[in-house]
């Protein structure tokens, strides 16, 4: 995976490419990032998603005090999704093994760009490879966020109604199954 390691670089590069940022923020001796470089991104699934949807930005949290403050970031490793301007959309602390990261993934894509109104991207995004993501226990809330999706770009109450059904039946005791939506 090709890391960049200069904010602006980073920035620069979104601009030119209209891809989102992945910013990572680690540190020496972090156990979790230890284990995403030997476990994680190892999968090669991951590095084809990460390469090819994000800009990728690799900091230093101790090193990088200025950016990190921005972002209030505290934790490593975590993941922040930016847009082209550095504006954080969804972040994530802490290690997860290649499926859940996948999930994750998707989750921040979807999160930046929905609000931009391209949920066509974001749908797409979302539904990749997701027959393969089964076994994840992130999987209910990726369901329900390519449901908001579809929703907010179609405004299809029905269609909105009986995904969140199916949520429910399939995930009782998800989060996702226990959120209140209109009837």
């Amino acid at each position: 995976m090709n890391w960049l390691t200069d904010f602006n670089t980073a920035r620069e590069e979104a601009s030119r490419t209209h891809k989102p940022i992945l910013l990572q923020f680690e540190m020496d001796g972090c156990g979790g990032c230890k284990k995403l470089y030997s476990e994680t991104y190892t999968n090669s699934e991951v590095i084809q998603e990460m390469s090819e949807w994000f800009i990728l930005l690799k900091l230093d949290l101790i090193k990088d005090r200025e950016i990190r403050r921005e972002y209030s970031a505290y934790w490593t490793p975590s993941f922040y999704f930016l847009d082209y301007k550095g504006k954080s959309y969804f972040n994530f602390n802490g290690f997860l093994p290649p499926e859940e990261l996948r999930v994750i993934l998707r989750l921040g894509y979807s999160e930046i760009m929905i609000p931009r109104g391209k949920y066509d991207d974001a749908i797409q995004v979302m539904n990749k490879d997701i027959f393969n993501l089964k076994n994840s226990v992130l999987l209910p809330r990726l369901e329900l966020q390519i449901a908001v999706a579809n929703y907010i770009k179609t405004k299809d109450k029905a269609v909105f109604m009986k995904k969140l059904k199916t949520i429910q039946e399939q995930y009782p005791d998800s989060l996702e199954a226990k959120m209140y939506f209109w009837e």
